[in-house]
């Protein structure tokens, strides 16, 4: 946190020396008219925009932070506030180097403020910062900054056209800047612009576009060529998640931590291997504390393309034998070595329990031993490469109030479920049902706080959505515009409280246009995958709540695909992955496909760590939850939305049911 000059903390209780009576005044006219939390927050930011309007800071960074302390600074949390400052800022650097791009989100007024720092100097005569689809240039939602004078004093809302060539002025104009030099820029932008050619700042994955030139552009035109620029640090594109919650600070200030981590692990040169590495924990276990952070340790970028690390759930004097090798050959008695502790995907970072919640490891009935799984891509089937991948694990001694879990929802991994070729964003669903989760939870239900959402190669969209009863709750998360190089453990800013009875659905859409034959389930690179990895409290001994397509529904569509259909290449008693592959696959039987795995009965695993499943039911031929495909659109009330009648710019190709995949 940048220090300010001339600002000191109290060390008994946090707040500003100077501000000790306010701050004790304020407090006593709480208890009698207390304020809202949003309206403090307004007003300071409101202060926030005035001084920089008004040019009292040439640097807007420290004011941002000052303005964010003052604010914090109203709020119980006393004991850290001197850092809860940097909670609300987030950062990243848009050319791995110096163009810095820091914002703010504030969920009250539906606005995110944006600062830019290096982003050009005297020469440059535009820069400009817009948003994308997926990444591309097409259908873009774009800020023009234009120098005028010597000072970047002028922006333009625009958009680009459907081939991504021409650049056109907005009718609506929705870059609102509020502070401009020759080095920095400030501006804000609603999440909802109720601009038809705007995109919507949404919480998936959100593809930020840049770029800057020296040219002279024609901005004062309805139209005109988008500049094509090519230097390296003048253009490029960051994916990120811009509407995040705020980032989690870490109370305790006593903490240990260890590594997990393969020993010079040989990849081997096949496209996909899954590597095990049976590590003993030292002595820092042995009484019971909370995991409060774990950080990836990549050694090997590109190749090791997800981690996981099992606790070996045996006796604690139960001893495991140590092992570093392929998963295939995993010496039996490490089978135990299954419940889930911490995972990380390609695109996650750190991630930081909440102040309230963390996962228990060590202490008496603790066995020591873990199992880290690493999952090697290898498609070009490299030789000679080492790996040393693995985690570090921050942990505390002083426990927090609840006891945390990971949860696995979604599809079983099996080559059950299929996916026809020639799809723009064909869904399969995964169930977790109610009965389940009657069985499972207490009664008083869990709080899922962070969600990694997880496909391979032809993943596009992923969400799960939330059920009581006949009612649909507000979703657990979802990302519209997912990226399998983008997997994010993501705090979640809405968390919600999943009670006994309650089902949770997640669907995944694929995109299977450069596909021959079907796709399958499966855990190669070159299979799918549908996993909503929660993190949750309290913790409960339900680790997998996941489905399939039962086994005599599967049996009764072959029997259907080979008598009815005709389709020769299928055989009753053959593999499932070749009786999928051999079909022809027309727009009706594709359609047949998909109403089979959301009308049939399901295969339900309803299980513990260990594998088991829960009693007092049945899971085999389970009523699947019934889910309407098309999933709401979340958008304010817009009167007089499209006055224009234009295409809006998230209008993307449409399959299956009108389903349009952005």
């Amino acid at each position: 946190m940048l220090k300010m000059p001339g600002l000191q903390l109290s060390s008994q209780n946090g707040i500003c020396p100077g501000r000790q009576r306010a701050y004790h005044r304020h407090h006593r006219q709480q208890s009698k008219d207390p304020e809202p939390k949003e309206q403090q927050e307004q007003w300071h930011k409101q202060q926030f925009q005035r001084q920089v309007l008004q040019g009292r800071s040439a640097t807007l960074l420290p004011v941002v932070l000052l303005l964010l302390m003052a604010t914090l600074l109203t709020r119980p949390l006393c004991a850290f506030s001197n850092r809860l400052s940097d909670t609300k800022l987030h950062e990243i650097y848009l050319d791995n180097k110096e163009i810095k791009l820091s914002w703010m989100v504030d969920w009250y007024k539906q606005e995110v403020l944006f600062h830019l720092q290096n982003a050009f100097n005297e020469q440059h005569r535009w820069f400009y910062l817009g948003f994308s689809k997926r990444g591309g240039l097409a259908d873009a939602d774009i800020c023009f900054f234009e120098n005028q004078n010597g000072f970047f004093n002028a922006v333009t809302d625009t958009y680009t056209s459907p081939d991504g060539k021409w650049v056109r002025r907005d009718y609506q104009q929705d870059c609102e800047v509020f502070k401009m030099d020759e080095f920095t820029l400030a501006f804000k932008r609603k999440f909802d612009t109720c601009d038809p050619l705007d995109l919507r700042l949404h919480e998936g994955t959100m593809y930020v576009v840049w770029a800057r030139g020296e040219s002279e552009l024609a901005l004062e035109d309805h139209q005109f060529a988008l500049p094509n620029v090519t230097a390296p640090h003048e253009a490029g594109v960051k994916m990120l998640q811009l509407l995040r919650a705020d980032k989690i600070l870490i109370p305790e200030t006593d903490l240990d931590h260890f590594e997990i981590r393969l020993k010079d692990a040989p990849v081997p040169a096949a496209e996909t291997t899954y590597w095990c590495h049976v590590q003993r924990l030292d002595s820092v276990v042995q009484r019971r504390h909370h995991i409060v952070q774990f950080e990836p340790l990549i050694k090997t970028p590109g190749i090791v393309h997800h981690m996981e690390v099992f606790h070996c759930e045996a006796g604690e004097h139960e001893e495991i034998p140590l092992y570093n090798g392929d998963c295939q050959q995993l010496p039996p008695k490490a089978k135990v070595c299954s419940k889930v502790m911490v995972l990380w995907a390609m695109g996650a970072s750190t991630f930081t329990y909440p102040p309230e919640a963390g996962l228990p490891i060590g202490g008496p009935g603790f066995n020591p031993y873990v199992r880290l799984e690493v999952h090697f891509n290898n498609p070009e089937k490299q030789a000679g490469l080492v790996d040393n991948s693995g985690f570090r694990i921050k942990m505390s001694k002083q426990l927090r109030q609840y006891d945390a879990a990971v949860m696995e929802l979604g599809l079983e991994y099996s080559d059950k479920m299929a996916i026809p070729p020639g799809q723009t964003a064909f869904p399969l669903s995964g169930y977790c049902v109610a009965d389940c989760t009657r069985a499972a939870l207490p009664a008083t239900g869990i709080i899922i706080f962070g969600s990694q959402l997880h496909t391979h190669l032809r993943g596009v969209r992923v969400l799960t959505r939330h059920f009581r009863g006949e009612q649909e709750l507000r979703e657990v998360n979802r990302d519209d515009y997912y990226s399998n190089h983008f997997q994010e453990m993501r705090t979640l800013h809405y968390k919600p409280r999943v009670l006994p009875g309650d089902a949770l659905v997640t669907t995944c859409y694929y995109n299977t246009l450069q596909d021959k034959t079907a796709a399958l389930g499966g855990f190669s690179i070159s299979d799918e995958m549908c996993v909503n990895y929660i993190h949750y409290y309290p913790a409960t001994k339900l680790e997998v709540c996941k489905s399939s397509v039962s086994e005599e529904t599967l049996e009764n569509y072959f029997i259907y695909m080979k008598r009815k259909e005709h389709q020769h290449g299928v055989h009753l008693n053959g593999a499932r992955s070749s009786n999928y592959r051999s079909v022809e696959w027309s727009q009706p039987r594709v359609d047949q496909l998909y109403t089979m795995y959301i009308q049939e009965p399901l295969s339900m695993q309803c299980n513990r760590s260990d594998g088991t499943r829960f009693e007092g039911h049945s899971w085999e031929g389970v009523v699947p939850t019934p889910v309407q495909i098309r999933i709401p659109i979340h958008r304010k009330l817009c009167p007089n939305y499209n006055p224009l009648w234009l295409k809006p710019l998230e209008k993307g190709d449409c399959d299956l049911l009108g389903e349009c995949i952005y």
